[in-house]
């Protein structure tokens, strides 16, 4: 397979991946106790952490031969890029957060009996989509630093 193709596969499940963190995490307001919710967020972070780990290692295996050495403490260009636009991305979302944290409230009062579960689809999708820009130029990035 293409270093190009594989790169892009891997930016896909990240960004799917992405979504699905942020629309569990969402989801999981509604547990019962505060305890049970941090488990369940903190369940989730771990397994994606597990996911992207092994996407990492995936593309590792694939492009050993043809990756030039480096430093170990320097970070590539294309992963501080990547850091950078998160950090930028999650700033963006804190408006996002700041004027709807009142809404599952009012959605409660209205009759939702569980409104974070109806919330969890559109912002997961809406995070998935904000990201799916990030993790594309970071694919085309990751195999512009391949060695010919």
């Amino acid at each position: 397979m293409e270093p190009i193709h594989l790169a892009r596969i891997l930016a896909l499940v990240n960004t799917a991946l992405d979504g699905l963190v942020v629309g569990l995490g969402q989801r999981t307001y509604d547990l019962p106790g505060r305890g049970r919710r941090l488990a369940a967020q903190c369940g989730v972070a771990f397994a994606a952490g597990a996911v992207m780990a092994a996407a990492d290692a995936v593309w590792d295996a694939a492009t050993r031969d043809r990756t030039a050495p480096v430093d170990p403490d320097v970070i590539p260009a294309h992963e501080s890029s990547l850091a950078i636009g998160h950090l930028v991305l999650s700033t963006a979302c804190l408006p996002v957060w700041w004027f709807g944290r009142g809404l599952p409230e009012r959605m409660r009062r209205g009759g939702n009996p569980r409104p974070n579960r109806t919330l969890a689809l559109p912002l997961g999708l809406a995070y998935a989509a904000g990201a799916a820009p990030l993790w594309w130029a970071h694919a085309r990035r990751r195999t512009d630093a391949l060695t010919p």
